[in-house]
C-alpha cells in the first residue's frame, strides 16, 4: 500500500466539478458502471447497488453545486484497488453546512479508476447521540 496522489487529485478535481454544478458529469466518469458498485449513505435507508441505482439515487443534485470545504483528505492505492478517506464540510446552496466523511474504494478499470463502493456519512458527535439515546 502507498499513498496515490492520482486518486487524490481525482477526488479533488471531482470536488471542484460539483462545485460547479457538474454533478452529472462526476457520477458518469467516476462510478463504475456495472452492477457491483455499492453506494451507502447514513439514512439507513440509503443502500444503493449497481451504477443505474447510484445514477438515480444523484438525480435530484444534478442541477445543484455542492461546495466542499476540505479538513482532510488522503489517498493509497496497490495494483488495480485504490481507496480515499475525506472529512470536508459540504455547503449547500440554501447555505446549511453540514460535517460529513467519504471511503471510496476504487478500482481500475480500462479507462481508469473508478469508483465501486462509496460510504458518505454526516458526521455527528457522540454527545448528540447519547441526547437521543437517554
Amino acid at each position: 500500500m502507498q499513498p496515490c496522489e492520482e486518486l487524490k487529485n481525482l477526488v479533488l478535481q471531482n470536488y471542484a466539478k460539483e462545485a460547479a454544478g457538474e454533478i452529472r458529469e462526476v457520477v458518469r466518469n467516476s462510478y463504475s458502471q456495472r452492477e457491483e458498485p455499492i453506494l451507502v449513505g447514513t439514512d439507513p435507508d440509503e443502500w444503493y447497488e449497481g451504477y443505474k441505482a447510484i445514477y438515480h439515487f444523484y438525480e435530484p443534485a444534478f442541477s445543484s453545486k455542492l461546495v466542499a470545504q476540505f479538513e482532510e483528505l488522503k489517498a493509497f492505492c496497490e495494483g488495480s484497488v485504490g481507496w480515499t478517506v475525506d472529512r470536508v464540510k459540504v455547503k449547500f446552496p440554501d447555505g446549511l453546512e453540514l460535517p460529513m466523511s467519504h471511503t471510496r474504494i476504487f478500482h481500475k478499470e480500462e479507462d481508469g479508476w473508478k469508483i465501486v463502493h462509496n460510504h458518505v456519512s454526516i458526521l455527528i458527535p457522540n454527545e448528540k447521540l447519547e441526547a437521543l439515546t437517554s
